[in-house]
């Protein structure tokens, strides 16, 4: 894929560059209207693909607690059994908690 499509796609992801004008860069950058959208979801985030591990292998649950600007969130996956394990914390990228951290997130509990 073109170096510039996935630059454009970057701009669109990390600034304040509407979705509008970005379909209308890519559509230069692309040649039509066609050949954009057929690009388009190449570049797109897919949760639908995201999730490769069931929660019925885990205790998991979204939580909630008090932070300096308000009330922080988070997901929890262990195993169901209950007894001491080590704790790994993922921290997300600036995407937010999204289905495909929440899989990882269920696969480390797994290991």
């Amino acid at each position: 894929m073109d170096q510039r499509i996935i630059n454009l796609f970057d701009e669109y992801t990390h600034k304040p560059l509407t979705r509008l004008t970005f379909l209308k860069k890519l559509v230069q950058l692309t040649g039509s209207t066609a050949a954009a959208l057929s690009v388009l979801p190449l570049l797109e985030v897919n949760y639908a693909h995201a999730q490769t591990i069931e929660e019925d292998q885990l205790f998991t649950e979204h939580v909630g607690y008090p932070g300096v600007d308000g009330e922080m969130k988070a997901y929890v996956a262990r195993p169901k059994k209950k007894k001491k394990y080590p704790v790994v914390m993922i921290i997300h990228e600036n995407r937010g908690l999204n289905p495909h951290i929440e899989d990882v997130t269920r696969r480390l509990a797994l290991d």
